[in-house]
């Protein structure tokens, strides 16, 4: 079968995409299910349109560029669409960098997030000991108090708030994993470690510990 035979069988023209080509092919097919010959002239026309594109690619010839061989979909690289606006924009404009801190601002954020880890420790301490303070989730305030003394030392340092949400974000995910790490070396639920008996005590510790390093570091 030659070519021109084969444009005139499934009623394209030479310049046609291969979506065009396979949608021609598969509506006569669908339209003749029973006349096996017309469906093996079809196949084989579809197969010599084919065979004459890939022809023209090996020798370097212009190809029309919407063809796509067989039926393959494309698959779109992967984006940062899924992400909010501000996060691309904070991700895309504002590279992290390290500094190093002033001494007036070490003194002050190592005393809020001294304080902090402090608080942490006495609490654990006297909740393990059946001290606790009513009820109330200290560690829970703790930890929300360390995280909004991160953005604020940060965003004193003209750091964008959007950034220093994410570089806070990811400062708290660090410490919960080695703080998590460690805990499970100490195992400080069975042998109590400077009289901490609750595992959430150590990982908060790391975790104000993490939040106190980023917020002096990175910008």
């Amino acid at each position: 079968m030659s070519v021109e035979n084969a444009l005139k069988l499934l009623g394209v023209s030479d310049g046609d995409s291969f979506e065009d080509i396979l949608r021609a092919k598969n509506s006569i097919v669908a339209g003749c299910k029973d006349d096996q010959d017309m469906i093996a002239q079809v196949e084989a026309a579809y197969d010599m349109l084919l065979m004459q594109s890939l022809s023209q690619r090996r020798s370097g010839k212009v190809v029309n560029s919407s063809i796509r061989y067989a039926d393959v979909k494309t698959v779109s690289a992967p984006t940062m669409g899924s992400m909010p606006q501000w996060l691309q924009g904070t991700i895309k404009s504002s590279p992290i960098s390290v500094e190093a801190p002033s001494t007036g601002d070490l003194g002050i954020q190592a005393g809020v997030y001294g304080a902090l880890m402090v608080l942490t420790y006495v609490n654990g301490s006297s909740t393990s000991s059946g001290g606790s303070y009513g009820g109330a989730d200290v560690p829970g305030l703790i930890l929300a108090t360390s995280f909004g003394a991160s953005l604020y030392f940060m965003t004193k340092k003209k750091v964008k708030l959007g950034k220093a949400t994410v570089i806070t974000i990811g400062g708290l995910v660090a410490g919960a994993v080695v703080g998590s790490a460690v805990e499970n070396w100490l195992q400080v639920d069975i042998v109590p470690f400077l009289g901490i008996h609750s595992p959430a005590t150590v990982v908060s510790e790391f975790i104000i510990l993490s939040q106190f390093l980023v917020s002096l570091y990175l910008r």
